[in-house]
């Protein structure tokens, strides 16, 4: 019986375990399948235009906390401490002298504003109106990252389809060049038709090629949308629903219902109307500058000087008493020394003795400051002219994008009905075409036309399929209505 050391076990198993490692790390990840509904959620979520957007929301809500913290009381402290050198006037004594010292002055100075033309309380509700018009700027990029996921998720679907009827008709070139090689064997069809059909394949193959790059790239576009770092090709897949054929009924509602229903709700309407708001409180707050603004004013402040010191009287230099006739009336007499004596004057002494306070009401009466008011109020009319002609802008773009797009689907409902019974008859002329080429009775030429008109039938029905549906969709979701396949 075989014994093995622990070093040899120990061994095999960093050995196995490595290679396990390694096996992991090689192996791509997982494929994972998208609907349309996941990846609408998702794009929601993480696309950087959308979070990009949402910035200028936190920037518009602080410019709100900011208009509103303009109406409380703005209080600053000061402080200087510094050495003079020869004359200079004391700030504490009042002189001129010429000497060194340090110097210094410490205060708080407030003020509170009481009228400034109701600019301070129009600049808040302006803030207010421009915070909820860069909300509604957000749900805007939210709708074009919509309906720019539902195209890609489109493509992807169109092309798949694409690929499938590409693959089958290699297939039936395939058969055809089998059955062909048999003829040409048996002497019945000339070689050129052999090599027609090879020619043939080739082209199939390419289209094939073709079609498989564009689903590539309709892929990495989604990719991008939903900001998926780590996702490729390789391993990104999409939901394949069952896409009905179009229908023969009329489409039950026309483009101004749904322009009705869209301008109540599309955010590029709302946050126009909004503007346009904003603009009239902006006009406002320029009148505002024509108004006297009053606020009260206080302050508090102390002082200190090296120079400044303490002044007492001199020694006393004798004490005697002074006689007069009658003693009762006799007192002692205190004579000092004609010199004064200056002591210190400690620092914080000198900032409690120095305290001055001031309270007072400042009023400020606009007379003339280079006509900068009425420019104000002109810029701010142009202003509201310009929110007034983008709100019309807006409206016109939608009406015409709503409108585009009922048109694009009525058109493609038609196109898919005449499309149908122009495949039949090509399918029909096709199956006649390569009857008689096995027969002889006609040439490649003519059989290529045969087939390239069904080639191009089979490709205008799938066009026309996704174009009706994805231009449906798109007037659904302008009614507010869920995008679903």
């Amino acid at each position: 019986m075989l014994r093995f050391t622990s070093r040899f076990l120990s061994t095999l198993g960093l050995a196995v375990g490595s290679a396990t490692l390694s096996l992991a790390q090689t192996t791509p990840p997982a494929e994972t399948v998208w609907s349309l509904e996941q990846c609408v959620a998702h794009a929601v979520k993480n696309n950087l235009q959308i979070r990009q957007a949402g910035l200028s929301i936190e920037q518009a809500s602080i410019d709100v906390k900011q208009a509103r913290a303009d109406q409380l009381p703005t209080i600053n402290g000061s402080g200087s401490h510094g050495f003079n050198n020869g004359f200079f006037l004391d700030p504490v004594r009042n002189q001129i002298q010429n000497t060194q010292i340090w110097s210094g002055n410490v205060g708080v100075n407030g003020s509170v504003n009481l009228y400034s033309g109701l600019q301070t309380h129009n600049t808040i509700k302006r803030n207010r109106l421009e915070y909820q018009a860069s909300q509604l700027d957000q749900q805007k990029v939210q709708n074009d990252i919509t309906l720019n996921v539902v195209t890609a998720y489109m493509n992807i679907l169109l092309n798949q389809e694409i690929l499938k009827t590409n693959q089958e008709r290699l297939n039936l070139t395939q058969s055809q060049l089998e059955r062909t090689q048999k003829l040409f064997r048996a002497g019945s069809v000339p070689e050129s038709n052999v090599l027609d059909l090879n020619a043939q394949i080739a082209s199939d193959e390419l289209n094939i090629i073709t079609a498989q790059n564009n689903i590539e790239l309709a892929e990495l576009q989604l990719i991008q949308l939903l900001n998926l770092t780590n996702a490729t090709t390789a391993n990104f897949s999409v939901v394949v629903p069952n896409i009905p054929d179009p229908d023969q009924t009329v489409i039950a509602f026309d483009a101004e219902d749904v322009y009705a229903t869209a301008s109540d709700r599309m955010p590029e309407i709302l946050r126009a109307r909004l503007r346009i708001q904003s603009a009239n409180k902006s006009i406002a707050i320029a009148k505002g500058g024509y108004h006297p603004s009053l606020s009260i004013v206080g302050s508090i402040s102390t002082r200190y000087s090296s120079g400044s010191s303490l002044i007492s009287f001199g020694d006393v230099i004798e004490s005697q008493d002074i006689g007069f006739l009658d003693p009762s009336l006799s007192q002692k007499l205190t004579l000092y020394s004609p010199s004064q004596i200056e002591r210190t004057y400690p620092y914080f002494n000198q900032l409690q003795d120095n305290i001055g306070q001031f309270i007072g009401i400042n009023l400020s009466v606009p007379i003339l400051n280079g006509f900068r008011v009425r420019n104000n109020v002109q810029l701010s009319r142009i202003g509201l002219r310009n929110a007034e002609i983008n709100s019309d802008i807006a409206k016109n773009e939608l009406r015409q994008t709503i409108a585009q797009a009922y048109s694009d689907a009525v058109g493609a409902q038609k196109r898919f009905v005449a499309a149908r019974k122009q495949l039949e008859a090509f399918e029909q002329a096709y199956k006649n075409a390569e009857i008689r080429l096995n027969n002889g009775l006609i040439n490649n030429v003519d059989f290529n036309v045969a087939r390239n008109n069904l080639v191009k039938a089979q490709s205008d029905i799938i066009q026309a399929k996704y174009d009706y549906t994805f231009r449906l969709k798109f007037l659904e979701f302008y009614q507010g209505k869920t995008i679903t396949l």
